[in-house]
């Protein structure tokens, strides 16, 4: 899966992230075909939480071998403690990310989250 947003729509995104962060410890990234799933439940499984970002907000939206995989799913847990801080400064994001670009390979099971700062400066998690 590879998306990628605009400035505009990571500060809504670190949002969303940040009003997961309040709810439980670890954030689920689910990609479907309607779109990029965010999810987080609490420890005693009481509240649960929610956001469906469609392929639309995004500048680009590509499952890749997610959609070749047929009707399995690839599901990415995170600890929000390893999430939350690149997303703590929504000013700050406002005024120099350019754009965002996340990526979840499924042979490796890894996601990477870049950031395009102006001046050509990137930022990797």
């Amino acid at each position: 899966m590879n998306c990628v947003l605009d400035g505009n729509c990571v500060k809504a995104f670190g949002k969303a992230i940040h009003a997961l962060s309040r709810i439980g410890d670890e954030l689920w990234l689910d990609p479907m075909v309607r779109g990029l799933t965010l999810r987080s439940v609490n420890s005693a499984h009481s509240a649960y939480a929610c956001f469906l970002f469609s392929p639309l907000f995004f500048q680009q939206y590509n499952l890749g071998s997610v959609s070749e995989q047929g009707n399995e799913t690839i599901k990415c847990k995170l600890i929000m403690k390893s999430v939350l801080p690149l997303f703590r400064c929504l000013t700050s994001i406002e005024r120099n990310v350019k754009r965002c670009q996340i990526s979840i390979s499924a042979p490796c099971d890894r996601v990477m989250i870049q950031f395009f700062c102006r001046h050509g400066m990137r930022h990797r998690n």
